[in-house]
């Protein structure tokens, strides 16, 4: 598993969520996709013409290109995401924000839901108990990135990004991501 790091500004993101309990989540996650995102927008997918205002800050805000995992006490909120452009929030559409951050980036390929979960597995079975210790986490959220095109395809792009702080008493460097799903900010 390969790991770079990358300094990112605030970022501020639009979408709509639900709550997870944790031991739900490679279930309950993608059934929110399809229920919430894939059915109730199957129209405006066909047509690419908004009838509505949430309709249009999707289209105009790439809501669906991210998901955040806000952790809770017992539950984790799970947002359906865009990187937000300013203007007006609809009704039933709510902001995120990421300050300033390191973060902590992981790349995937291959065919979603599996992909991304096999990728989370390994982000905190793996990195956490070893390098990922070095770090303070920056925050209780994560973000998960999707890149355009086929996400059944075995050479489909996804991503886990963790923002993070260097532990005191290390330097800060900054590498930058060979993902290619980071062109999307």
């Amino acid at each position: 598993m390969k790991v770079t790091y990358e300094h990112k500004p605030t970022m501020t993101f639009i979408g709509f969520s639900t709550s997870i309990r944790p031991e739900e989540g490679y279930q309950k996650c993608p059934e929110f996709w399809d229920r919430e995102y894939a059915r109730k927008y199957a129209r405006l997918w066909q047509t690419m013409q908004p009838e509505t205002p949430v309709e249009k800050a999707i289209l105009e805000n790439g809501i669906g290109l991210f998901a955040i995992c806000d952790e809770k006490e017992d539950s984790f909120a799970y947002w359906i995401a865009g990187l937000y452009r300013g203007g007006q929030v609809p009704e039933g559409l709510r902001l995120y924000t990421f300050p300033e951050s390191d973060w902590a980036m992981f790349s995937a390929k291959g065919a979603l839901p599996k992909s991304l979960q096999d990728l989370n597995t390994q982000v905190w079975q793996e990195w956490y108990p070893t390098e990922g210790q070095r770090f303070m986490g920056n925050g209780n959220a994560m973000l998960e990135v999707y890149s355009p095109g086929d996400m059944q395809s075995p050479d489909y792009e996804c991503g886990i990004w963790v923002p993070v702080c260097k532990s005191i008493g290390e330097e800060t460097t900054e590498n930058v991501s060979t993902m290619t799903v980071t062109g999307i900010l």
